[in-house]
């Protein structure tokens, strides 16, 4: 059975200097990490950290982040690199992990409507809950049924109810999160989603993946600078909880990830 360890309790054992622990994110289905492969920042911050100057959450992000790449996904990775097993999607474990990724976006959606303090945030056009529904759509069209959870609860709803109790317990901590979630889809999620839509869906272009309202580089600056600008106050404490959620972010992300490759026969 694959491993699906319990993190829904804020501040566990898992810190973004150590590597995640559980087999089913470090790859066992071939998909894991791989969203994270192209490093989930891309631009320059334009924020200096030079001595003397207020250090960027974003470089602090970015650095934990590939501290947990593996050295063949990235030269700068902190993990020896590993042998991955072909990546083969299935169109029903594809539409679970929309499915469990439309509940990931929306809880994060509605936490920065519902928090003062994140309304830097709103409406910035990287929001992806829209967009998924019009694809799950689609793929509900072609009379395709999600596989089956495993357990009481999929990946996405964990991952749904931990994003819930850490944005009122650590929301710095809920920033990393929301930082990883969303320039790791913009970078190598995207990469993900064409390999498979040319794998089960004859090219099909997506609008989890292609519908913005403006190119992805603008909004994700303007987005990356409003991140900086809400963590610009914060204690070194308080940035600390932030990028000590980064092995967890990694962790749930694999869980759900690795849902692409499952079948029905294999959730049985």
């Amino acid at each position: 059975a694959p491993c699906r360890r319990d993190l829904r309790r804020p501040g566990g054992n898992l810190s973004g200097a150590r590597r995640p622990a559980c087999a089913c994110h470090a790859g066992a289905r071939g998909v894991a990490m791989v969203v994270f492969a192209s490093r989930p920042d891309l631009e320059e911050t334009g924020t200096s950290s030079a001595a003397g100057e207020v250090s960027s959450i974003i470089e602090d992000l970015k650095s934990a982040a590939m501290n947990l790449h593996t050295k063949d996904q990235s030269a700068s990775g902190g993990q020896k690199a590993k042998k991955r097993p072909e990546f083969k999607p299935t169109l029903e474990g594809y539409l679970r992990y929309l499915v469990d990724s439309r509940a990931i976006f929306s809880t994060m959606e509605d936490i920065v409507k519902e928090k003062a303090e994140l309304s830097l945030l709103l409406e910035n056009g990287l929001e992806r809950a829209g967009a998924l529904e019009k694809d799950i759509a689609y793929i509900e069209s072609l009379e395709v049924q999600p596989v089956a959870v495993e357990g009481e609860a999929s990946p996405g709803s964990d991952y749904s109810a931990y994003l819930k109790t850490l944005s009122q317990e650590n929301l710095p901590g809920f920033i990393c999160h929301y930082y990883n979630t969303y320039f790791a889809h913009t970078a190598g999620g995207r990469m993900i989603g064409k390999a498979v839509s040319d794998r089960i869906l004859d090219g099909r272009k997506l609008d989890f993946y292609h519908d913005y309202p403006e190119p992805v580089s603008k909004l994700s600056k303007r987005v990356k600078d409003s991140l900086e600008d809400i963590a610009r106050e914060w204690s070194e404490e308080e940035k600390g909880k932030c990028v000590g959620e980064t092995g967890k972010a990694f962790q749930y992300a694999g869980q759900v990830m690795r849902q692409i490759t499952m079948s029905s026969s294999s959730s049985e």
